[in-house]
């Protein structure tokens, strides 16, 4: 715990240091889609760019994990390749978006609202649900309120959702408890009351340093993965995030991010290890941290847009987690190593983990290897993708016996602002319904991002 309170301290005490720094700022389908593009700042740049070594500033810095806000936003905004629009649709969604990016030109203000659900249903279970169903309702944002056209900007990102079942006993996140598997097959879709998800100041200084600090969903934060949009891409525990690392859900928590090279990027961050995101985050902090640090490395193999996501990356995160007292959950340590690289349309990766704890400790699964492929633009549909990807988990009761899980999903780009398509999960040797050999999990998603 002193080592995680050290960490902590250095997080804030470099923050308040910097906080007065802050200074004023000196025709196909797709292109009959109303225009969402927000204005640009130092998140985003339209063109791919090469670098040098030696030129920081020609990529700004990314603070921003896939299934971020700022990610979530930018990919919405997004021209669409699509199968059709709806009679009428363009012509009376076309206030909204232009209101959208007036407030976005003139304001700095980008946000966005999305509805999206998920049905699925298991082949077989030993509890009495076989079936669930449930949405989320989120609605997001960002407001650049300082520095809009320099390389240290700042910026304040807010998150507001409602999840709940949709007409079934169950939401998908706790289906899993029906037939065994060792972890949820829907991790996110839950029941959460209204409620306002994240809060966070954020400030970049040169392009080269910067912070963020407030309510935080850490998830969207670290082990940086491309695909962990459960709203868009995978929606099982372990692609959403990382099953031997115990990320703490969206509550109090800051990091820093330094890089020293254009494509080395290091992250330090601290978090409240008992967050919940029903509770305000001083009603739950005691003192208990989740801890971490991260190296990434751009591989530089593919050209990158400045604001997202390199197409290559090697990942490397070492956490802590302190003994949660009052939870009755042991603390642990732990490493998280992944590597992705997109060549064309296809995007190979393989990710792994390991956890230092017992089994009364923060995470179920000791060991975690993963591997799959995405592919893009499939029958020619730019925006349309097909996911495949392997578990092997090796869990920490070793009255358990291992299990391997495929996760897989089409997404269609239906019209400019709906997606859809099957999901599909097989769970082979489920770890706690040892009378099965397999599982099968299918479902169906849709999602409408305004």
């Amino acid at each position: 715990m002193l080592g995680g309170r050290l960490v902590l301290a250095l997080v804030t005490t470099t923050i308040l240091s910097l906080s007065g720094l802050f200074a004023l700022p000196g025709q196909t389908k797709a292109d009959a889609q109303p225009t969402t593009r927000v204005a640009q700042t130092s998140e985003e740049s339209a063109q791919p760019v090469s670098r040098g070594t030696d030129d920081i500033d020609d990529l700004a810095l990314n603070l921003n994990n896939p299934g971020s806000i700022v990610e979530r936003l930018e990919e919405d905004a997004e021209k669409k390749d699509y199968l059709f629009q709806f009679p009428g649709v363009t012509a009376a969604l076309k206030p909204w978006y232009d209101f959208k990016a007036d407030m976005a030109g003139t304001y700095g203000l980008n946000f966005g609202i999305s509805f999206s659900t998920l049905y699925q249903k298991a082949s077989d279970t030993f509890g009495p649900e076989d079936d669930a169903a449930g949405f989320d309702f989120d609605v997001s944002g960002t407001w650049t309120f300082l520095g809009r056209e320099t390389s240290s900007p700042t910026m304040l990102g807010f998150n507001f959702f409602r999840r709940n079942t949709l007409g079934t006993e169950l939401p998908p996140q706790t289906l899993f408890t029906q037939y065994g598997s060792l972890y949820s097959g829907a991790a996110p879709y839950g029941e959460n009351d209204p409620v306002i998800g994240e809060f966070w100041l954020q400030k970049k200084f040169d392009n080269a340093f910067g912070f963020r600090v407030g309510q935080i969903f850490p998830i969207t934060a670290y082990d940086f993965f491309p695909f962990k949009n459960f709203r868009t891409d995978f929606v099982d525990f372990n692609h959403v995030t990382n099953a031997t690392i115990p990320l703490p859900g969206n509550g109090l928590g800051a990091f820093v991010v330094y890089r020293p090279q254009p494509n080395i990027l290091l992250r330090l961050g601290a978090h409240d290890a008992n967050a919940d995101v029903e509770k305000s985050g001083f009603n739950t902090y005691d003192g208990e941290l989740f801890t971490i640090f991260e190296v990434g490395f751009d591989t530089g193999l593919t050209p990158r847009v400045p604001g997202r996501p390199p197409g290559g990356h090697i990942h490397l995160s070492l956490w802590h987690q302190d003994d949660r007292k009052d939870a009755g959950i042991d603390g642990g340590r732990g490493i998280g190593l992944s590597a992705v690289q997109r060549f064309g349309r296809f995007t190979p990766f393989v990710r792994y983990g390991y956890t230092d704890a017992e089994v009364s400790g923060p995470t179920s699964v000791k060991h975690m290897a993963n591997a799959g492929l995405v592919v893009d633009e499939i029958f020619g549909q730019m925006n349309d993708r097909i996911g495949v990807g392997v578990t092997w988990s090796d869990p920490i009761d070793r009255t358990l016996d291992d299990q391997t899980t495929v996760d897989a999903y089409y997404r269609v780009q239906v019209t400019p602002e709906i997606q859809m398509g099957p999901t599909l999960e097989l769970i082979f040797d489920p770890a706690r319904n040892p009378d099965e050999d397999r599982i099968a999990i299918w479902g169906f998603r849709t999602r409408i991002a305004l």
